[in-house]
């Protein structure tokens, strides 16, 4: 428990980082981009809105679980900058059929399933890479300073934004996104690593089996069993207040764009403080029992979302009220389960486990934001967000009746010595 060497010392972290923070600031862009393009610009319905989350979360419930043999298999450092050149140009098509008078609905769900299947093979070779490059315990102080980029840039980024769309239409603001990848791009060329292959590459690989070995070691550990279905639970309800949380505050309550991005920016400030005070109170108190408390608390920073449906009068007070508490409850709890997942995890297994984790855990998000739609269009918008609130508290049960209630730290024989 006593204080890791500052990882932002390792060359190969430091262009990883560095590369990590054009890639969150872009994509920032973009996510504020997105919404305002389809809800204001193109009038998107509920249910169409709805398709646009689902579509931007299906690349793990298509490619997750193959993408975790594949990961294993190739060059991670050539998977992430192939992962980017996707990015780039996906996203650089929006400002190109917006300025031909071509942009439309089913473009943006185009782009989004393509950015969203890329996202995947990027999302799990950084988590494969990250062991590579560090020493195990060293990947939740990493993963803390990431967390610390993301959140400046979500605090930054937004808020740009939504002045920036005064003067230039939405999505004219790709262009930046593409342009930011770009530099991703060239950094990550400069990651020194090699190419993690299994210990077994020597010997006859078989592809179903190695899809089914990832997710045998996932359900068989009990702490990556629990954590997985924690997260799946929490993320359907984190779809359906992600996919309906923007229409209702930019049609129903009429806010302007540059308001919907300080409501952003209000979350991502949180989310940075989460990140600096978390390590701290992470070696005090123990990763575990950060876990079960942040993961306790989360579902109360959600009720402030539908509270803010249920009285618009106050909503743009309880919709800030809300980005700031789950931006710093979700934060806390990725930098308590960070290094979890890493030290329990075979190093050859980590591209298989990895992608078995996120097709459960992501695979859930468009599965919420779906069910969101089919609820907002057959009652309304805030009996949906209540249904997510509601949601979201079931993990807590799971958690208070598991193992994991009585521990502080992770225990030695949990641990893997590969």
């Amino acid at each position: 428990m006593t204080a890791e060497p500052e990882v932002l010392r390792d060359p190969g972290f430091q262009r990883l980082w560095a590369a990590n923070v054009f890639r969150d600031v872009g994509t920032e862009v973009a996510v504020f981009a997105l919404p305002v393009t389809a809800a204001v610009l193109l009038h998107a319905r509920p249910l169409e809105m709805s398709l646009i989350a689902v579509c931007s979360r299906l690349g793990y419930p298509l490619i997750g679980l193959p993408a975790g043999v594949w990961v294993d298999r190739w060059d991670k450092r050539t998977v992430l900058i192939w992962s980017d050149a996707v990015f780039l140009l996906a996203l650089a098509s929006i400002p190109v059929a917006y300025l031909g008078g071509a942009l439309t609905v089913p473009h943006l769900l185009a782009v989004t399933a393509v950015t969203s299947v890329s996202g995947v093979l990027f999302d799990v070779a950084h988590s494969s890479i990250l062991p590579v490059l560090l020493p195990r315990r060293r990947v939740a102080d990493a993963n803390a300073r990431l967390q610390t980029s993301d959140n400046t840039a979500r605090a930054v980024a937004p808020s740009a934004a939504g002045a920036l769309s005064q003067t230039i239409a939405a999505p004219l603001l790709y262009s930046f996104t593409a342009t930011c990848h770009l530099i991703s791009l060239l950094l990550v060329t400069r990651i020194p690593t090699r190419t993690l292959a299994s210990s077994k590459a020597a010997a006859p690989r078989n592809f179903r089996a190695e899809i089914t070995d990832g997710v045998r070691t996932m359900l068989r550990h009990p702490l990556l069993r629990l954590l997985s279905l924690q997260a799946a639970l929490n993320n359907i309800g984190a779809g359906i207040l992600l996919s309906l949380m923007p229409i209702f505050l930019l049609r129903t309550v009429g806010i302007e764009p540059w308001l919907f991005g300080l409501l952003s920016t209000l979350g991502a400030c949180a989310g940075v403080a989460a990140s600096l005070v978390c390590p701290l109170l992470r070696r005090r108190h123990g990763e575990i029992r950060m876990t079960m408390v942040f993961s306790a608390l989360l579902p109360l920073g959600v009720v402030a979302a539908p509270l803010a449906a249920t009285f618009p009068r106050i909503a743009v007070p309880l919709a800030a009220t809300a980005e700031i508490l789950i931006g710093f409850f979700v934060v806390g709890r990725s930098v308590a389960t960070a290094g979890l997942r890493a030290r329990v995890t075979p190093t050859s297994h980590m591209g298989r486990v990895s992608a078995a984790y996120g097709v459960v855990t992501q695979g859930a998000t468009p599965l919420g934001a779906l069910l969101g739609g089919v609820i907002a269009g057959s009652w309304s918008v805030t009996a949906a967000l209540w249904v997510g609130v509601l949601e979201m508290a079931v993990p807590v049960v799971l958690l208070l009746r598991s193992p994991l209630r009585g521990l502080r730290t992770l225990p030695p024989d949990w641990e893997d010595k590969e």
